[in-house]
């Protein structure tokens, strides 16, 4: 039992320590010569740089890329939140989903710069215009608690804040991410701050020695320029161009970069320096030469056994775990050793065994041992015979097949940080070990360590291994799944208030266990709801599927507003099962999973739908619309490509095109002259928020601009007009407006219960055939008219709104659902 304590500990140090963490599993190789001269470069000196910024994507990836790949600096950005209140180019994630999805393209990017990335417990809660306004949402303490914790954890000699902490970061968490660095910076190496981080944690202080700014938006400050456009002549490519390449891999957020070739500036300001001879150059004044004895050979001239001597020497003189860690992949890229660790499975459940095939090949000249062990994580166990020793030849591939279980009690993987409630904005970390604390994730549920010639140690996540035919080996994380996953479809529902028609709502069963479970599954409905017959099931293999529908008809006498309706499975034996898995993924990122309750949210309001008997709408980017339409009775129709281009637009009583199709939809962009065309002749269109490409192509039938408002006296206009409270107060402009009365007479009600914020992308000027309908504005700021906007073209009518529709129909929000149904009437 000790020995597998002591393989534990190894195993979680290299993924946490050294090692960038890898944003995709792949294949096992060494990495080749390219590998080898970065690990190299990290040897033999102490240089450490923290970077601290808000948000995935706000990073200065090219200086990350020029100390980790340049100079073989440890690097590490940390990101207060995970991103989760963005929007999503890519897919339909928003909240805690896109968060995944964001904090897994940090992690691609991280494997190209070769930096590391930690976080705070803070929930991206959407955009706020203030430094104050962010405090209302973040526990201003906690947040910098947590920056303390990483830079004690860490232990930089420099610190890089992206913002400055002031008005002129613009959004009030970049505000938050540059005072919490500046502060941080202070207080980290402070015995009588977070006294607690020490007892509880082990965290020393520690106080880094300078701190910089990053001045790419503000050149006049810079007092120190690194040069991004050297070539790294093992990559063959330059700093900067890695870097755009890693800066592309923020797919969701539309990132895509050039890789420019040539010179690239990378500017800083030096804003405190506690060695007082820091003028000089990033490092100057600090001593970066570490307790590594003997020169580190060239990658070319690499010699295991030359190297094995000097982690020996290394590791006598107590050199630290970073760089042994960095030595180790050294000694087993020149070794051509190259160790897989695969399983039966990628979905197991409670109680599951697994079989888990090791193998090790040696590509290199000489003969060497290997011993591969499983590092378990809570939910599994390991069977006896779990680790194995390899004495491999030149050329031999051998492969030993051991077993684990998943415990009968395991949860199903999700990530070790949870959201409670809405506010505070803050991530439940509560059971989670000290040491993933500001981690991006806890480590795999199995991994593999490895050990060469008794020194070099390694690791390897266990995963499934696939053959795509398309394209070609795939692998799949091991994760933790209930034997029966259960989802509810519609997971919000609005119902008008009066209807006793029946509601559908469809329950998923998917099964993970490799044999047989029936039993029944039924809705759990709230008091005075007429109770839903159950129905049986029967699952009979692993991943098959089961879809039943339940009527369920609201009650004649009105109850709660908002109830909940809950979908249970039970089996044979008695066992309960009421969640779901939710898997992020995307080929640009590993995969990732958490657990969500099959829970339906209900919401009772007045609405009235004008008679529409077809609405095309055009999907955009993260829209859920066109589904929460359809769940209160509205006919959509989804349009293609060819219906745009092609087909009779004139059968459909409106038009509606979805947040940021003009960016996802070429068809559209394509057709918007026959979008026009039907306004013109009678059809009504309603345009959802878009960004520059809708008002800088001119796609509008009568001028309009987006901008935005000055973030302090003196400076120029930055982002769009947005009202970013969501109980911000709304003023009706014309109180005889259609848009307002019919069918739906709106009053002051419809504006509460909203979501993260009124709109975005607000018309910022327009021409006067558009008639605004609604003013609002965030506490202190200027009243804003251009949310909702309406003119006459022809003899149809066309409306763009920067309303957050997107946000607010699938969350229910039932005074939305009302103004969108008068709009839906403007016909």
């Amino acid at each position: 039992m000790r020995h597998r304590s002591r393989i534990r500990g190894f195993t979680f140090l290299l993924l946490t320590a050294a090692a960038p963490l890898s944003a995709q599993i792949e294949p096992p190789s060494t990495g080749g010569i390219v590998a080898l001269d970065r690990e190299l470069r990290m040897l033999g000196h102490d240089k450490r740089v923290l970077m601290i910024g808000a948000h995935p994507d706000d990073e200065d990836t090219e200086l990350l890329t020029l100390l980790v790949r340049g100079q073989g600096a440890e690097a590490a950005y940390l990101s207060l939140n995970r991103g989760e209140g963005g929007q999503n180019l890519i897919g339909p994630e928003l909240g805690m989903a896109l968060g995944l999805l964001r904090t897994e393209e940090l992690l691609a990017a991280r494997r190209l710069d070769g930096a590391r990335q930690y976080f705070t417990r803070a929930y991206d809660f959407g955009y706020s215009k203030s430094l104050d306004e962010t405090w209302q949402h973040w526990p201003r303490d906690t947040i910098l608690k947590d920056v303390v914790r990483i830079v004690r954890r860490f232990r930089p000699q420099v610190v890089v804040s992206i913002f400055s902490g002031t008005p002129k970061d613009g959004h009030g968490q970049h505000q938050a991410a540059g005072w919490a660095a500046r502060e941080a910076f202070r207080a980290a190496g402070d015995s009588t701050r977070f006294p607690e981080l020490a007892r509880e944690e082990g965290l020393a202080p520690w106080a880094p020695l300078k701190l910089y700014r990053s001045t790419r938006f503000d050149s006049l400050a810079t007092t120190l320029t690194l040069e991004g456009g050297e070539l790294d002549r093992a990559a063959g490519r330059s700093f900067h161009q890695i870097a755009m390449a890693g800066r592309s891999l923020h797919r969701s957020q539309d990132m895509g970069r050039l890789q420019q070739l040539g010179g690239s500036r990378v500017p800083l300001a030096l804003l405190e320096d506690r060695t007082g001879r820091g003028g000089d150059g990033l490092f100057a004044g600090i001593d970066t030469l570490g307790r590594a004895p003997g020169p580190v050979p060239r990658a070319a001239d690499a010699d295991p056994a030359a190297l094995l001597g000097l982690r020996a020497r290394w590791a006598a003189a107590g050199v630290g775990a970073d760089q042994l860690a960095h030595l180790d992949r050294a000694i087993t890229i020149a070794a051509g050793v190259v160790c897989d660790a695969r399983s039966d499975d990628d979905r197991a459940v409670p109680g599951q065994r697994l079989a888990i095939t090791l193998e090790c090949w040696n590509a290199g000249h000489a003969a060497h041992t290997v011993t591969a062990s499983l590092d378990p994580g809570p939910a599994m166990t390991l069977d006896s015979g779990s680790a194995v020793t390899l004495r491999l030849e030149p050329g031999a591939l051998l492969s030993r097949t051991v077993s684990a279980s998943v415990r009968a009690d395991a949860a199903p993987t999700s990530p070790y940080f949870r959201l409670p409630a809405p506010e505070p904005a803050i991530y439940d970390w509560s059971g989670a070990p000290p040491a993933v604390l500001g981690e991006p994730f806890q480590s795999p549920p199995l991994v593999a360590g490895v050990v060469l010639d008794g020194a070099a140690r390694t690791s390897r996540e266990v995963s499934l291994r696939l053959d795509d035919q398309a394209r070609g080996e795939v692998r799949r994380p091991l994760t933790v799944v209930p034997r029966v996953d259960v989802d509810i479809d519609p997971g919000t529902e609005l119902v008008p208030a009066g209807s006793h028609a029946p509601r559908r709502f469809t329950v998923t069963l998917t099964h993970g266990s490799r044999d047989t479970t029936d039993g029944t599954v039924g809705l759990q409905v709230p008091p005075g709801w007429p109770a839903v017959r159950p129905q049986a099931y029967r699952l009979t293999g692993e991943d098959e599927r089961e879809t039943l529908t339940f009527d369920v008809r609201p009650p004649a006498v009105p109850g709660p507003a908002t109830v909940a309706l809950r979908a249970l499975a039970r089996d044979a034996e008695g066992r309960r099962y009421g969640l779901g898995v939710v898997t992020v993924d995307y080929p640009h990122i590993r995969a990732r999973s958490y657990v969500r309750p099959a829970t339906a949210v209900v919401r009772v309001a007045p609405l009235v739908l004008p008679r529409l008997t077809r609405v095309g709408y055009v999907r955009g980017a993260a829209d859920r619309v066109p589904e929460a339409l359809l769940g209160v009775g509205v006919p959509v129709t989804l349009l293609d490509r060819a219906t745009l281009q092609r087909g009779d637009l004139g059968r459909f009583d409106a038009i509606v095109v979805g947040p940021r199709a003009y960016e996802t939809d070429s068809a559209l962009v394509e057709a918007n002259g026959r979008l026009l065309q039907y306004a013109r002749r009678g059809g009504l269109v309603i345009v959802q928020y878009q960004q520059q490409v809708y008002f800088r192509g001119g796609f509008a039938p009568f001028p309009m601009t987006v901008g935005g408002p000055s973030p302090a006296p003196g400076l120029p206009p930055v982002g769009h007009d947005r009202v970013t409270e969501e109980n911000a107060p709304v003023r009706i402009l014309d109180p005889r407006s259609p848009a307002v009365t019919v069918p739906n007479r709106l009053g002051a009600a419809d504006w509460a219960g909203w979501v993260q914020e009124r709109g975005l992308y607000f018309a910022h000027t327009w021409d006067p055939a558009y008639r605004p309908v609604l003013e609002m504005h965030d506490t202190g700021g200027t009243p804003l008219e251009g949310g909702l906007l309406v003119a006459k073209v022809g003899q149809g009518t066309y409306v763009y709104t920067g309303l957050a529709f997107f946000r607010q129909l699938p969350a229910g929000v039932p005074g939305a659902f009302r103004l969108f149904a008068n709009l839906l009437a403007l016909r």
